[in-house]
């Protein structure tokens, strides 16, 4: 007597052999890539600096993000040093994602505003697992004629 396998189970089997062969296509594709391998943008524009100041900050190269805020933000007094800001993120943070919702900039006082969203990806145990989105806006102003961060803390 053989096993018979019915229409059902055969679907599911299928579909799991086919979410497996998705997974690795998109691993091969990416190499398995995220923030930390992605490229600064070097460009003069709002969305640029800040893509590259968040890069800055999960790669905690605070050398390379030093040059992405304005200079009132640097002489902050009453806020710890910008490098200890960067002691927040490490290797048991969750994951993060940038995306970059809108920008409204203001030629004629060197402001910009950039709207933001970060994905916060935490793998814990099988139900453990979470994902949450903070949205913000941040202000950026033309400083020396390159565009700058104008706030302290931009991704927290």
């Amino acid at each position: 007597m053989g096993l018979k396998i019915d229409r059902f189970t055969w679907g599911i089997v299928i579909g799991v052999v086919v979410l497996i062969a998705a997974a690795i296509i998109t691993v091969v594709v990416s190499g398995g890539r995220g923030w930390q391998s992605a490229d600064y943008l070097n460009e003069d524009t709002p969305q640029a600096v800040v893509h590259d100041a968040f890069l800055a900050s999960v790669r905690n190269e605070p050398d390379v993000a030093i040059d992405h805020y304005s200079l009132d933000v640097l002489k902050e007094d009453d806020g710890p040093p910008f490098r200890e800001r960067f002691s927040y993120y490490d290797h048991d943070r969750p994951a993060r994602r940038l995306l970059i919702l809108d920008v409204d900039i203001d030629e004629e006082n060197d402001r910009a505003y950039v709207r933001i969203a970060i994905d916060n990806f935490n793998q814990g145990g099988l139900f453990e697992s979470s994902t949450w989105t903070y949205r913000r806006t941040i202000p950026l102003v033309r400083e020396d004629g390159a565009w700058k961060i104008d706030t302290e803390d931009p991704f927290h």
